[in-house]
């Protein structure tokens, strides 16, 4: 799981997250980007409705309390990566019906999305333990967080 902490900047962290729906975590999520330039905000809108049309074909909720929302867009040059963290739980429409504690946002190059398709599977391995979810869960900073990845190396 170190590829995540290498593509995961600490300020794109959120920690005790909290939405009311869906779309509210996904546009909290991309204002955060926005707020830490790490994306244009000229780009704030296309890129949440990109992401929302990608969770009208299928949520992106995978279950055990995880969301991974990603889209493929034409106006980054490169993987933009945004990290939740909801103790209390969000209804994400998640394949399971629970609801979502850890998200992980990913806005990757339309030019380089098959690059990215191993980054998400990874993801959804590693967030399958429990015991990892867990230690995410409970981080209150970059180090704990940092701390439940590397552990599992």
């Amino acid at each position: 799981m170190n590829q995540l902490l290498e593509i995961l900047d600490p300020k794109n962290i959120i920690f005790d997250f909290k939405a009311s729906t869906k779309e509210d975590a996904i546009r909290k999520m991309i204002s955060h980007m926005v707020a830490t330039q790490s994306l244009d905000p000229a780009n704030e809108e296309e890129t949440v409705s990109s992401l929302m049309n990608r969770e009208k074909s299928m949520s992106t909720g995978i279950g055990s309390g995880v969301a991974i929302p990603h889209c493929s867009v034409h106006y980054v040059n490169e993987l933009k990566c945004a990290m939740a963290i909801a103790p209390q739980g969000i209804d994400f429409d998640a394949l399971d019906h629970g609801l979502v504690q850890i998200f992980i946002m990913l806005i990757v190059p339309k030019n380089k999305f098959q690059d990215h398709i191993k980054t998400l599977a990874l993801i959804a391995k590693t967030l399958n333990i429990p015991e990892e979810r867990e230690k995410l869960i409970k981080a209150k900073n970059f180090e704990e967080i940092q701390k439940a990845f590397l552990s599992k190396s």
